[in-house]
């Protein structure tokens, strides 16, 4: 037989209560608590059902998801973040220029040449 979860062995009257413990357990593995409270209200209905060792790894899988949310979030607030954006925009700008201005100087030595070219063979007009 299954033992029962440390959620189920402690007798609780409410919902609110076992919530409460989830939150607090959530708590205890370092979740926010603004994050903690409404995963914890979500938790309740499958953590009743769990064994202690179940109920723990949910609990675990939880707080790495967070702390993962929280590293993803951390670098993408930060304004080393958003400096290193703004380098990677400004360089893909600085190579669009790069190729555009190549491709004016391919076009002006292609003019260039057919201009002597042209003058060459005495017509005056390049169209």
């Amino acid at each position: 037989m299954r033992e029962k979860s440390e959620l189920r062995a402690l007798v609780h009257e409410s919902a609110e209560v076992d919530a409460e413990r989830v939150r607090s357990d959530l708590e205890h593995r370092g979740v926010a608590p603004e994050f903690s409270r409404p995963i914890s209200r979500r938790l309740v209905e499958i953590a009743a059902d769990l064994s202690a060792p179940e109920y723990a790894a949910i609990l675990d899988g939880v707080s790495t998801a967070y702390g993962v949310y929280r590293e993803i979030a951390g670098a993408t607030d930060s304004p080393a973040r958003e400096g290193y954006e703004l380098n990677r925009l400004m360089d893909g700008f600085k190579g669009e220029l790069h190729k555009l201005d190549e491709g004016l100087r391919m076009l002006s030595a292609y003019l260039v040449r057919m201009s002597a070219l042209l003058s060459r063979e005495g017509s005056e007009s390049l169209h």
